[in-house]
């Protein structure tokens, strides 16, 4: 399951991921997303990532959520990761300096200071 909304009256996109996500749920997602960067010109995205089936997204859909990566590399400013997955901590920290964006991870108990972070971000 994917869930994708804009925070009214700004620039942040909350996604929430659990499960398993089908194509027509990630293409959705995708479409949210670059309506939000067409409208707002940069977001600023939250994600939500609770436990994850594996794989979480079809394989036929990989390519796509890499070359939206690539093309939207400068359109997405900050990135706040809430998960308590060590893995993914772990390849956030890794991934912030290779990055555009800054990317953040916390934990679930954390959701509320994400959120700030990302409203106070410049």
């Amino acid at each position: 399951m994917i869930d994708v909304h804009e925070q009214p009256n700004s620039n942040i996109v909350e996604m929430t991921v659990s499960g398993s996500i089908t194509a027509q749920e990630f293409d959705n997602a995708l479409a949210t997303m670059t309506d939000a960067i067409e409208r707002h010109g940069r977001i600023r995205l939250l994600e939500n990532v609770g436990e994850l089936e594996t794989p979480p997204i079809p394989w036929n859909k990989l390519w796509d959520d890499v070359k939206f990566s690539f093309e939207h590399l400068s359109d997405i400013t900050h990135v706040a990761v809430v998960a308590d997955q060590g893995w993914i901590g772990a390849y956030v920290n890794m991934l912030n300096p290779m990055m555009k964006a800054e990317l953040k991870h916390f934990k679930r108990p954390e959701l509320e200071a994400a959120r700030s972070w990302l409203a106070q971000a410049v």
